[in-house]
């Protein structure tokens, strides 16, 4: 059987694990945020939007390779401004579960999980 004391050392490693988990995911979507600041902010460009979902090695040869960069950045871009929003929704649903084991463990919770950490260190 489970005491309380243990169920409750059990919630606040949960919550440490979930407090990790959410800082990871807020240095993805910093790390994103700045990568897509350096990719191109236009839209595709007309002659190039039929190029979207194409791989780069399946392009025509008769593209210039300024169109091929293009092509390639905007690819990108598209990919990153997916991920980041992959990485906003996975924070959030950590975020839920991080505020129920947090409800749970109480009051204390903020002491409780620092007190923790400073053990893992």
């Amino acid at each position: 059987m489970v005491t309380d004391q243990e169920h409750l050392n059990n919630l606040i490693v949960a919550a440490f694990g979930r407090e990790m988990e959410i800082y990871q995911y807020q240095i993805n979507v910093d790390n994103y945020a700045v990568m897509l600041a350096a990719l191109p902010q236009e839209s595709w460009p007309d002659d190039l939007v039929q190029y979207k979902e194409a791989a780069i090695d399946k392009l025509p040869e008769s593209l210039d390779d300024d169109a091929v960069l293009t092509i390639s950045e905007h690819q990108y871009r598209d990919r990153i401004r997916n991920l980041l929003r992959t990485e906003k929704v996975e924070q959030s649903k950590a975020t839920r579960v991080r505020d129920a084991l947090k409800a749970q463990i109480g009051t204390d919770y903020d002491t409780l999980v620092a007190a923790y950490k400073a053990n893992q260190q």
